[in-house]
Parts: structure tokens; sequence; C-alpha cells
């Protein structure tokens, strides 16, 4: 099941990677580091304090670490960059 997740998260790197910029390196940089300190507190708070949750297990996981680090970046940057700013507020 874990490799389906990592080969889910490949490809949204390498779309991130292939699809034409709107944003700036200043934009990109500062999105992936939000996303990426914001996954790893949120994933820390809930899964070692509360026991709530966890990737692939209870417990730290350095699997787990590379998840949020494929994954949060990559999807924020998809986001913002293919978000509709220019549209109206109904496409929005």
């Amino acid at each position: 099941m874990w490799k389906l997740v990592y080969l889910c998260f490949g490809i949204f790197n390498v779309a991130t990677f292939l699809i034409p910029k709107k944003l700036n390196k200043l934009e990109i940089y500062a999105t992936s580091f939000f996303a990426f300190t914001y996954g790893v507190t949120v994933d820390m708070i809930l899964d070692l304090h509360y026991d709530f949750y966890g990737y692939f297990g209870e417990g730290f996981q350095w699997l787990g670490l590379l998840a949020i680090f494929l994954y949060f970046p990559s999807i924020s940057v998809l986001f913002l960059n293919l978000y509709p700013l220019e549209s109206n507020k109904r496409k929005k």
C-alpha cells in the first residue's frame, strides 16, 4: 500500500516541476517552507502527542517524514500555481 502512496507523491512532484510556473522563486520557496513546517507540526501533534493517527503505524516513522517532505510542498505549489487568480468569484 505504501508503494502506491509514494508513487502518487512522485507524480505530484514531477507535475510540480514540469508545469509552467506563474510564481517567482521566492513565492515557491516560502510556500514550500510553510507547507513543510505546517505539515510536520500538525502531524507531530496529532500523531505523537494525541495518537490520533500515523501514516504507517504508531509513533515516529522515517517514511512518514519522507511523505510529508514529498507531499505538502508539491501540492501547495501546484495549488497556488494553478489557482485562477484573475477569474470571477464563482470560478475561484
